[in-house]
C-alpha cells in the first residue's frame, strides 16, 4: 500500500510539474490521472481545509471533464494534517508587552508551540534560536456542524449533509515583550511550521496609532467571501501602517445550533495573510453566537470571570489600553439573561476606573444602542440594550462608540440623555438628499464630544445591505422606542451606499479621524465619508 501510494504521489509531482505547459484542452487521460492521483488521498492525512479544497475540485473536474489545472492547483495546495491553520494573533492585555495566539489543528494533534524572534525572520533559519518559545494549551474541539445548505458543500465536494468533524484548538500568551518593536513568529511543531507572521508593539510614548474598523462581513457562499476578503485586502493595500484591526461582529452567517465551521474557515483562510500580520479585536455578533462556542475556540481574548460563566459564547467582553485609549469591548448577545446586563456594566465601570489618565474611551459592540435601519431600530432588544446602557454611557462619559448589527452608515450625536449635545456640531456641508444614499443630506463634520457620545456605524464589510427606515415612520413609532426627536439624531451622514464598507481610524492626542470608503468589486475603494472628532 505505501508503495502504491508513493507512486502515486510521484505521479502527481510529474503531472503539476508539467501542467503549465498544457494548454486548458488538456487530452482526456492527463484529467483522468490527476483524478486517479485525487482519489486516492487519504482524508486524515491532511488538514481539513486543504482536503475540503481537493474534494471540490475532483468534484467540479469530474463533472466538467475539463480544467485539470484547478485539480492540479488542490493536489500542490493539500497541507499535512499536523499543519496549523485559522492562525490569528489577538490583543491581550497590556498592548505593550503581550500579545495572543490562536489557530486549529486537526483532531488528535495536541503539540503546539509559539516561537517569536526579534525583526523580520526572512526564512526559517532565523527560528532556530528563538527570543522566547511558548508552548500553546491545546484544547480538543469535537463535533462541531461542518456545513449548512447554503454553503452548497454537499453539491461542491460531495460531502454528506450532517456532517461533523473535530479540531484542536491551540491558544497561547505571549509576555514580556519590548515597547516599540517588530517581533516575527511562527506557530505549530517540529512536524509542521506554519508561515511566518509579524507584530509590533507600541513604543511607550507613542499616544498616535491606527486602525482598521469593519463589521459585518457575514459571508454564506464563496462569492460572499471574495467580497469581503476584497473588502478587507482593500483596506490593509491602502493603509498598511495601521495598529491593528477591529471588527464589530457577525464574522460568519450561519448561527445558534445549525452553525458553519466551514464559514469560519473560509474567514480566515481568505484572509490569512492579513491575520498573520495584524492583531485582531474581534466582537462577538448575533450570528457569530453558538452553543458550539466556535467563536471562543478560533479566538484568544482576555475576556472576564463573568463572561465565561455566563456568556453562551464567551470571548467577546474584554479591554486593552492602546495609545491614550481606552477599549471596551463589550456583547449583548445575552442581554435576556438574568443578570448578565448588571454584571457587564459593573465591569465597564470597574474598567473605566482603573483608567482616570486615558484621553479617549472607545467602546465596541455589535447590537447597536441607536440606528436608523428599517430592519432594526424598532427591535425590542435594541430598545432594551439602549434605555439599560446609553445612560451608562453617559455617566461613564464614553466618547466614541463604535457599531455593527445594522448594514448601513450613521453618524448618530454626539448624545447624552437621547438629545444632540447643543453646540457640539460644526464643519458640516451640504450636500444634496437622497432618500436611500444620505438622507441627511450631510458629509464630513466635526464633532465634540466632551458632554456627549458619537454612535457610529459604517455600514458592513460583505454582501448584505439594509435601507434607512424613513423620518416618518421613526416619528410614528416614538413613544414605543422611547426617543423624542429620534430623527434629530442623525447628524452626520446617514444612508446605505449599497457597496461594502471600512473605516481607517487615526488617533492622536487632539482629534479621532475617521475615514470610510466604498470598495467596488475590482478592489478600487471611493470616498464616502470623513470627520473628526475632539473634545
Amino acid at each position: 500500500m505505501k508503495a502504491k501510494r508513493f507512486l502515486y504521489a510521484c505521479l502527481a509531482i510529474l503531472l503539476i510539474a508539467s501542467y503549465n505547459a498544457i494548454s486548458k484542452t488538456a487530452p482526456e487521460w492527463n484529467v483522468d490521472s490527476l483524478l486517479d492521483v485525487a482519489r486516492s488521498k487519504v482524508e486524515k492525512d491532511y488538514t481539513v481545509p486543504s482536503f475540503t479544497n481537493l474534494r471540490k475540485a475532483i468534484v467540479a473536474v469530474a463533472n466538467e471533464r475539463s480544467n485539470a489545472g484547478m485539480l492540479a492547483e488542490a493536489l500542490n495546495n493539500l497541507k499535512p494534517a499536523s499543519m496549523p491553520y485559522c492562525i490569528t494573533t489577538n490583543i491581550y492585555g497590556d498592548p505593550l508587552r503581550s500579545i495572543a495566539f490562536n489557530w486549529f489543528t486537526n483532531e488528535g494533534v495536541t503539540e503546539g508551540t509559539v516561537q517569536v524572534v526579534k525583526g523580520i525572520a526572512a526564512d526559517e533559519k532565523k527560528f532556530r534560536k528563538s527570543h522566547l518559545q511558548i508552548n500553546a494549551t491545546s484544547y480538543p474541539v469535537n463535533d462541531l456542524n461542518y456545513y449548512i445548505s447554503g454553503n452548497n458543500l454537499d453539491k461542491l465536494a460531495g460531502i454528506p449533509a450532517g456532517a461533523k468533524k473535530s479540531y484542536t484548538a491551540h491558544k497561547a500568551v505571549v509576555t514580556n515583550l519590548k515597547p516599540g518593536r517588530v517581533y516575527s513568529y511562527r506557530v505549530g511543531s517540529d512536524k509542521a511550521w506554519s508561515t511566518s507572521g509579524t507584530f509590533r508593539t507600541p513604543g511607550k510614548k507613542d499616544k498616535s496609532f491606527s486602525f482598521i474598523y469593519t463589521t459585518d462581513p457575514q459571508a454564506t457562499t464563496e462569492a460572499d467571501f471574495n467580497i469581503s476578503q476584497t473588502t478587507t485586502h482593500t483596506a490593509f493595500r491602502m493603509f498598511p501602517g495601521v495598529n491593528f484591526w477591529l471588527c464589530c461582529g457577525d464574522l460568519v452567517n450561519a448561527s445558534g445550533a445549525n452553525n458553519s465551521e466551514w464559514e469560519w474557515e473560509q474567514f480566515f483562510c481568505t484572509q490569512q495573510d492579513l491575520f498573520l500580520n495584524y492583531p485582531f479585536a474581534p466582537i462577538l455578533g448575533n450570528h457569530d453566537k453558538s452553543p458550539n462556542r466556535n467563536f471562543t475556540y478560533h479566538f484568544n481574548t482576555d475576556h472576564t470571570a463573568f463572561d465565561r460563566e455566563m456568556s453562551t459564547t464567551p470571548g467577546s467582553v474584554y479591554s486593552f489600553v492602546y495609545g491614550n485609549a481606552l477599549f471596551l469591548a463589550l456583547s449583548f448577545e445575552d442581554y435576556s439573561k438574568d443578570g448578565y446586563l448588571e454584571a457587564l456594566a459593573k465591569w465597564m465601570r470597574s474598567e473605566v476606573e482603573k483608567h482616570p489618565e486615558v484621553k479617549w474611551k472607545i467602546a465596541f459592540y455589535h447590537r447597536t444602542i441607536y440606528t436608523g435601519s428599517q430592519s432594526h431600530q424598532d427591535d425590542n432588544d435594541g430598545i432594551i440594550v439602549r434605555n439599560r446602557f446609553a445612560p451608562l454611557f453617559d455617566s461613564l462619559g464614553i466618547h466614541l462608540a463604535l457599531q455593527g448589527h445594522d448594514h448601513i452608515y450613521e453618524v448618530i450625536g454626539p448624545v447624552k440623555n437621547k438629545r444632540v449635545v447643543a453646540g457640539s456640531i460644526q464643519g458640516l456641508n451640504e450636500v444634496p438628499v437622497d432618500s436611500r444614499e444620505n438622507v441627511t443630506g450631510k458629509l464630513n463634520g466635526i464633532f465634540n464630544v466632551s458632554s456627549g457620545t458619537l454612535y457610529f456605524l459604517n455600514n458592513s464589510a460583505g454582501k448584505k445591505k439594509y435601507n434607512p427606515r424613513p423620518f416618518d415612520e421613526m416619528k410614528k413609532d416614538e413613544e414605543r422606542l422611547g426617543v423624542p426627536g429620534y430623527s434629530g439624531l442623525f447628524t452626520g451622514r446617514f444612508g446605505q451606499t449599497g457597496r461594502p464598507t471600512f473605516s481607517h481610524v487615526e488617533v492622536t492626542e487632539e482629534k479621532i479621524t475617521i475615514t470610510t470608503f466604498e470598495v467596488f468589486d475590482d478592489g478600487t475603494a471611493k470616498l464616502f465619508d470623513r470627520f473628526e472628532v475632539v473634545k
